[in-house]
């Protein structure tokens, strides 16, 4: 099966074309970039697109799609959402979506010490990181907590109360105060469409098309937009909010 997968939850995007069977996922091609001006929406679909026509392939040769789901910039995430979806209704092909800082737990088992608590961090801006936890189990991981968005210190907190946990991320360096944590030098900075390929291949080996749960796929925020926060009833009829 080849997979072709993506994330846009920071502003580094990564691209993967895999092929994916029941032995495991082998890397066609990859690539990633940093975001320049015009953000992901400048080089999708052409970053993928340059993956498959240098194999002479294109997206109708594309047999499941992964996306990460976050959480991350809401931006980027809708954005590379929106993409993947197109393209799985255009191809009648299944979709499935992962957790970004899931991707970044299973990079990071590899190098870290056994039953170590993954705690893989990005930047949410406005004094607050994104934070997983997990553990590795068999060739996945799974979550010993809610990924969430906390303040520096909410999350030392919560990093000293779970032995062996160590940090990792771009979120470690956005704020001086985490860089006592315990951390993993070897951990990735951001997510990897590579590793998100490996967390979704079990779910693709089964799956088929599904135009319900393709349209029903949306990033995971973890927390609201502030959108949401200064418009809770919206701005159409019936809302409460001063015009």
């Amino acid at each position: 099966m080849l997979v072709a997968a993506i994330d846009t939850a920071t502003l580094v995007l990564s691209v993967a074309l895999c092929e994916a069977d029941a032995i495991g996922v082998r890397v066609l091609a990859e690539a990633r970039e940093e975001a320049q001006r015009g953000g992901h929406g400048a080089r999708l679909p052409g970053a993928l697109l340059e993956l498959l026509q240098a194999r002479g392939l294109g997206t109708a040769d594309v047999s499941g799609w992964v996306c990460g789901v976050g959480p991350g910039s809401f931006t980027g995430l809708r954005i590379g959402v929106a993409t993947w979806k197109g393209f799985a209704y255009a191809h009648r092909r299944p979709l499935v979506g992962a957790s970004s800082l899931a991707a970044m737990a299973l990079e990071a088992a590899a190098s870290a010490p056994p039953e170590a608590v993954l705690v893989p961090l990005l930047d949410a801006k406005k004094g607050e990181v994104y934070a997983g936890f997990f553990r590795a189990a068999g060739q996945g991981v799974e979550p010993v907590a809610p990924e969430a968005a906390l303040a520096p210190d909410a999350l030392a907190e919560r990093v000293r109360a779970l032995p062996g946990a160590v940090v990792f991320g771009h979120g470690v360096r956005a704020y001086p105060a985490l860089a006592a944590l315990p951390a993993l030098a070897s951990g990735p900075a951001t997510p990897s469409a590579v590793a998100l390929s490996r967390l979704a291949a079990p779910a693709l080996a089964s799956a088929a098309f599904d135009a319900t749960q393709v349209f029903a796929l949306e990033p995971h925020y973890v927390r609201a937009s502030e959108a949401e926060v200064k418009f809770p009833h919206g701005l159409g009829p019936g809302s409460t909010q001063p015009r």
